[in-house]
Parts: C-alpha cells; structure tokens; sequence
C-alpha cells in the first residue's frame, strides 16, 4: 500500500471515529434529558392522590377533574388565572395557568378539563402549576384540554 492510499485510510479512519463519538455523546444527552425529574408525566388521579398522601411535590401529573369554582385573579398579580377542579375521587386541586405566557382558559362552574402541569402539595388538596409551554430543560409543556381547545 502506497503512503497516499496509508493516509486517505488513516483519514476515513478519524473520521468514523469522530463520528461515532458525536453520535455516543447525543445519545448519552437524550438518554440524561429523559432521566431528569419532571421529564415524565404521570397520568390519573391516583398520581395526584398518593402525591398528597405522602406530602409530595414537584411531580408533573396529568388529570381530568371539574370545575368547582372559579377565583378571581389576584389584584397585585393579574398573570395568574386560579380555578379549582375538583377530581374522581373528590380531591381539591386549585389549577394556577400563567396568562402571560398561556391564553385564559373560558372555564365555568361544572366544565369538565384535563390538566397537565406541576403538582405541588398543599394542606388544602395541592396546586397544579406551570400549566402552560415551558421553555425551560426542567419539565415537559403543561396544558388545559377544555371544549376541544388546548391552552397552553
């Protein structure tokens, strides 16, 4: 083998290597990114009621609930849209949807929605929070499925 045709396949040869080094790296990051908290949703309500149980937070949950009441929105900070679902197994969750970053949620008194968000507890039944498009590496998009419509 000449030393043209030695260093053409030295040559092939880093470049395989390289390549097979990037590929290993993302597939070491997509791996990590999946494996970080808050990166899976968990669905039910059960989720949300052993979370309370066990005084547990940080947990993105997926719920259907209804409507059982409609707050106002606080007067120092008009972002947040406050509502209350009441879920299967008669739990309270206050659902807080941050407006600026989501559009307002139409809810009314006994409309049925299905939210994904942050569960945090609370003495009261918890808080499902971060409700709308998250552009942070910490969790997954939450949203409010209401009448066919996502808001997120």
């Amino acid at each position: 083998m000449s030393a043209t045709g030695l260093q053409a396949r030295k040559s092939r040869l880093r470049w395989y290597l390289a390549a097979i080094t990037v590929l290993a790296v993302l597939a070491a990051g997509a791996w990590w990114w999946q494996a970080r908290p808050g990166y899976e949703v968990e669905a039910g309500f059960a989720v949300v009621e052993d979370a309370f149980r066990s005084r547990q937070s940080s947990i993105m949950a997926e719920v259907t609930g209804t409507v059982a009441r409609v707050l106002l929105d606080d007067k120092d900070d008009l972002r947040n849209q406050k509502f209350i679902i009441r879920l299967p197994n008669d739990q309270s969750v206050l659902v807080v949807h941050d407006q600026k970053a989501g559009r307002r949620v139409p809810v009314s008194v006994g409309d049925t929605v299905l939210v994904r968000g942050e569960y945090m507890w609370t003495e009261t039944g918890g808080t499902l929070r971060n409700t709308q498009r998250d552009f942070s590496p910490r969790r997954l998009h939450g949203w409010i499925d209401h009448k066919g419509d996502r808001y997120q």
